[in-house]
């Protein structure tokens, strides 16, 4: 299991995370990744590249659960700004005081 954003929470909060990790998947193996200062990344390519070491996949495996069908414009990549430029499923929230 990789574990990335490190870097935007506290010490304390990335051990609770892989804690949990560790009591959902108890046989996971967990990195840690900073992307910004690339602390991990060898570690990671080296267990990659381990012939020795075998690595379970997901592969032509099932999901339990589907995935999230509501998607953003903003989500896959859409910079502008605007009802013009806003696709998928739109729902407005009215804030105007009745």
């Amino acid at each position: 299991m990789v574990i990335t954003k490190g870097d935007i929470v506290s010490q304390a909060e990335r051990e609770v995370f892989a804690s949990r990790v560790q009591t959902v998947n108890p046989k996971a193996a967990i990195i840690h990744i900073n992307g910004l200062t690339g602390q991990g990344t060898y570690e990671f390519g080296s267990l990659i590249m381990d012939d020795n070491e075998e690595i379970d996949t997901v592969l032509e495996r099932k999901l339990r659960f589907p995935l999230p069908s509501a998607v953003c414009s903003y989500c896959l990549g859409e910079t502008r700004i605007g009802s013009s430029y806003q696709l998928g499923n739109i729902r407005k929230i009215n804030f105007e005081e009745q």
